[in-house]
């Protein structure tokens, strides 16, 4: 196996297998295997500048290379184009447009990606046919990578289809599915722990001159029993041709020499060579990689720090660039270093005690002068947010903490700020798909506009655009409001949802957004939004605040802001009941009851609240205690003064509900003379 080092690193000591190899030990993540293109949704964020390294060459067939990219840290784009100016062909530019968007953000700032996407391209031309098959590979672990492919009939102008290919090749895609599955438990025989083929899926295909048809499938293989969890899943790559199975673990990340996935007599040449040309031998691309190697002033600083601070007499084993922040905007920096153009973040590998320690350093840049500021302490493998330095962020929040420490930056930036005019945050990308996966039909699949299957099957729901609108502290958090359009895929084509919806993050202490608080439709104002999803609320204006308390309660919350136990009374007999187990009962506190649902696992919802204490308010500030006028100044126009659901008979009242009917969360406000003497909050389900 021949690994090489990165180029964006510089190897201080032992082969370059070496290193890698141990980097790969010390800092490999195992995952499942991702969909089509989901490797690259943490890198496809928007916000990115033009592509670079991309040149045209000579036709083959009846396209041209339009993309060509290969930089240090292994991401190599291969993507053509077609020459030809019919229908056909312009639908497979269009799809190879799509495609080359997914990989905009790699090309555009590679050294804030994790490094290590592929997308390779084997231009298979016969007589008639121009079979576009792509490999598509990423850092991440769980799988062989996955194929693409487009088949372009020259003859007639038009793509041809993966039903036709069946059809040309007398089997059906069930048929090579379960050859798969059955392919790979022959090779699973004799494993130490019991494992399974499942899942198989048809990929692409491509028609070779002898009018043969190849095919390409992923086949996961897993614990034979569901119930068990020995081992990560694997998806591996297969091909299949003429009654014969081939299974290719080619890794093209690691540059491995084994066959290719296509021989090269069958693939055509171009002026600048492709990765399949030049690749496995372990060579370079014409004109070489782009990105330079470690600037000298870093190297000379990095071996002082190890020998003052580390006692460590050798050079490092490893050291790479593994973040670059050019955008210090909205930080406020200590002002000897207001002038600097980036904040770069190194990564060095060292030997200690008989194991391998990595360490994160620091360097400020102005022009071509690098000044060393400090250790972060232990290699950190959390996403870097591409955007800027003061965006959210685990990875930098760390870096911007440990400045904050060092009296770097003298005051953390505003949470607001770090969110505003940017895209979205990597960790709530994943967070909304996992929340829309849970929370849609079983057989809907949830993609990113960047991230999208290029042909996409079944029910499929595509979030466009994903706004941020603002946010709401949340006791010792935020609430982050975030607008989403959306759009679905019915009859071979997209249409747009009517309606936007607004989704709702967790903001937590570290800089982590990985928690969906819940989704509602557009309300009136982003911290109401963030208060029913936070608390539970039915309607975040329908609730009562206790003075020095940070938590609300109302309609559909608990109530939170009581040391004391309440006084608690079943109600026997009361119902609707909506799930065995559960009851409704009354709780009670100086002043105040609350008629709750309670559900079997403990937790409750308050169906109507009343109070007579004076320390408790609306979010207009109207208390026990407030006047008339005050409540009709607070609420104007939205104030009734009709009969509210019979409830009340003769009594002096005014009620608040954001549906002029009453359907809903309400608030009444009670009156002796002209002052509240007492307020109720009611759900009236529609």
């Amino acid at each position: 196996m021949n690994v090489p080092h990165t180029r964006l690193s510089t190897r201080m000591s032992g082969s370059a297998k070496e290193t890698e190899q141990r980097l790969r030990n010390l800092f490999a993540r195992h995952k499942r295997p991702a969909l089509l293109l989901v490797a690259v949704v943490a890198l496809a964020i928007g916000l990115c500048g033009g592509l670079v390294a991309c040149r045209s060459t000579t036709q083959a067939g009846s396209f041209t290379m339009d993309t060509q990219y290969y930089d240090a840290l292994g991401n190599y784009i291969e993507i053509p184009r077609l020459t030809a100016e019919g229908e056909g062909a312009q639908a497979v530019n269009q799809a190879l447009t799509a495609l080359k968007s997914q990989y905009q953000t790699v090309m555009a700032a590679p050294v804030n990606t994790a490094g290590g996407q592929r997308c390779l391209f084997y231009p298979a031309v016969t007589e008639r046919y121009d079979n576009l098959i792509f490999y598509l590979d990423s850092a991440s672990s769980g799988n062989d990578g996955d194929i693409y492919t487009l088949v372009y009939d020259r003859q007639e102008d038009r793509v041809v289809t993966l039903t036709e290919a069946l059809e040309l090749a007398g089997t059906t895609e069930d048929a090579l599915c379960r050859g798969a599955e059955e392919y790979l438990n022959g090779e699973l025989a004799g494993t130490e722990v019991a494992l399974a083929a499942r899942d198989g899926a048809v990929t692409g295909f491509r028609i070779r001159d002898d009018g043969g048809v190849e095919f390409y499938l992923t086949c996961m293989t897993d614990d034979a029993d569901p119930a068990v969890d020995a081992v990560d899943g694997w998806q591996h790559l297969l091909v299949y041709a003429d009654d014969s199975w081939r299974h290719y673990n080619c890794k093209a990340t690691l540059m491995l020499t084994e066959e290719l996935l296509i021989p090269a007599e069958e693939l055509a040449g171009f002026d600048a060579p492709l990765w399949y040309q030049w690749g496995p031998s372990g060579g370079e691309p014409e004109g070489g990689f782009v990105m330079e190697q470690i600037p000298p002033q870093v190297e000379e600083q990095v071996l002082q720090y190890m020998k003052d601070s580390l006692g460590y007499s050798e050079p490092p084993m490893e050291l790479i660039l593994c973040a670059s922040f050019h955008d210090l905007s909205r930080l406020d920096l200590a002002e000897e270093w207001r002038d600097m153009d980036a904040l770069e973040c190194y990564g060095i590998t060292y030997g200690a005690n008989g194991t391998y320690v990595g360490e994160d350093l620091l360097f400020f840049r102005k022009g071509e002068q690098y000044t060393f500021v400090g250790s972060l302490g232990e290699y950190d493998s959390e996403q870097v947010e591409p955007t800027r330095l003061a965006a959210v962020g685990t990875y930098n929040y760390r870096i911007m903490y440990w400045m904050l420490e060092q009296g770097i930056l003298t005051a953390f930036p505003e949470a607001d700020a770090m969110l505003r005019d940017t895209p979205m945050p990597l960790a709530a990308r994943s967070a909304t798909v996992a929340y829309f996966y849970s929370n849609r039909p079983a057989d809907m699949s949830i993609f990113f506009a960047d991230q999208a299957p290029l042909q996409p099957e079944g029910r499929t729901m595509r979030i466009d655009e994903a706004s941020y609108l603002g946010l709401r502290q949340l006791y010792e958090t935020y609430g982050v409001v975030y607008q989403l359009r959306c759009s679905g895929w019915e009859n071979g084509d997209w249409y747009a949802y009517p309606e936007p919806l607004w989704l709702v993050f967790q903001l937590g202490q570290g800089g982590d957004m990985t928690t969906v608080l819940g989704e509602s439709v557009p309300r009136e104002t982003v911290e109401q939004a963030a208060l029913e999803q936070g608390y539970h609320l039915v309607d975040g204006t329908v609730a009562l605040w206790r003075d020095g308390y940070p938590n609300p309660a109302g309609p559909g919350s608990e109530v939170g802001f009581f040391w004391e136990e309440p006084v608690v009374t079943v109600l026997e007999d009361a119902d609707p009941i909506y799930q065995e187990g559960d009851w409704w009962q009354q709780m009670e506190w100086e002043g105040l009851s609350t008629l709750c649902y309670r559900n079997a696992d403990g937790s409750y919802a308050i169906q109507r609240l009343e109070t007579t204490r004076t320390d408790l308010s609306t979010d207009r500030g109207i208390r026990v205690g407030s006047t008339r006028a005050e409540v009709e100044a607070a609420y104007g126009e939205k104030l009734s003064r009709t009969d509210y659901w019979s409830l009340y008979p003769g009594e002096d009242y005014l009620w608040y509900c954001a549906d002029p009917e009453g359907w809903g969360a309400a608030i009444l406000f009670f009156f002796d003379g002209d002052q509240v003497s007492r307020i109720v909050l009611n759900n009236m389900f529609s």
